[in-house]
């Protein structure tokens, strides 16, 4: 799709996520609780995390395509929830859902989740910035003193390893949580930030949907470490009634579509732009 076709989508696709934000903040329940004979049903909470998953883009991104063909080899049939993000991990976590997606092995999350095989890989985190604000960074070291004092802006929930976790602990550096990554960029071309923390097809695919041409050319990105791609997984809630046997039916099913090259097909639609059109 065109930059400004996607630039025209992005608008229209943004008042969608600001009435769906507000509705679901006044939604003060949460889904009805599990029954123990609903194992043909996988209840998922997820959110906007464009182009892998959003309410917003065909089957509702890359990530909950394979969720729901994996399921479906199964004959599992997979139910959407879309979240804030730290409400979706919280109402997974309680087993009011019976899983959440995508989240990255972090330490912690295994006390109460049930990690599936990998999902996707993912690319690294970067640091956008404004061209007129460079900064000294190595991402082989990764030496956060570096940086004392920076204001960062980072997604709620999100944990991005160890260095940057332990740095916004200890103070080294400011951070505000926000709840997507539109925010860290406009909170950074107002001027309110210093960098925003960001994947770069994430990054790339907001700048390209929802900002300018002169707005874009403000900014300037570089890697945040110089380690290898990671993956997204699936997080199965141990509070769920049916966590084992959905666990072991969404890594067969997952297989399965890996095996018959189906994944593969799909990875294909992806990077080819089928998963990253918004409605």
């Amino acid at each position: 799709m065109a930059a400004i076709g996607l630039k025209r989508l992005g608008k229209v696709c943004l008042l969608k996520y600001l009435f769906t934000s507000i509705f679901l903040f006044l939604c003060w329940g949460n889904p009805p609780a599990l029954a123990d004979d609903d194992k043909n049903v996988f209840r998922l909470a997820t959110g906007e995390y464009q182009p892998y998953t959003s309410e917003f883009l065909p089957h509702y991104g890359i990530d909950n395509r394979i969720i729901s063909e994996a399921f479906g080899e199964e004959g599992i049939r997979v139910e959407f929830n879309f979240f804030p993000w730290t409400r979706a991990l919280n109402t997974a976590k309680a087993g009011d859902v019976d899983g959440t997606l995508p989240w990255a092995k972090r330490k912690g999350r295994e006390d109460f989740f049930h990690y599936s095989d990998p999902v996707i890989e993912v690319d690294r985190e970067y640091f956008y910035y404004l061209k007129k604000s460079p900064f000294e960074w190595n991402p082989s070291v990764r030496n956060y003193e570096q940086l004392r004092g920076k204001t960062f802006a980072a997604i709620a929930s999100a944990n991005y390893g160890p260095k940057f976790q332990d740095a916004e602990a200890n103070g080294t550096i400011s951070v505000n949580r926000v709840q997507e990554e539109q925010q860290t960029l406009r909170m950074l071309l107002a001027g309110r930030i210093d960098i925003a923390i960001i994947k770069r097809r994430v990054a790339e695919f907001a700048l390209n949907s929802f900002f300018s041409d002169q707005q874009v050319e403000r900014i300037e990105r570089r890697p945040e470490s110089d380690d290898p791609p990671g993956y997204d997984y699936l997080l199965i809630s141990k509070n769920a009634p049916n966590a084992r046997y959905h666990l072991e039916s969404f890594n067969r099913g997952l297989k399965s579509l890996r095996t018959s090259g189906r994944y593969d097909q799909l990875m294909l639609k992806f990077e080819n732009g089928t998963f990253a059109e918004l409605k």
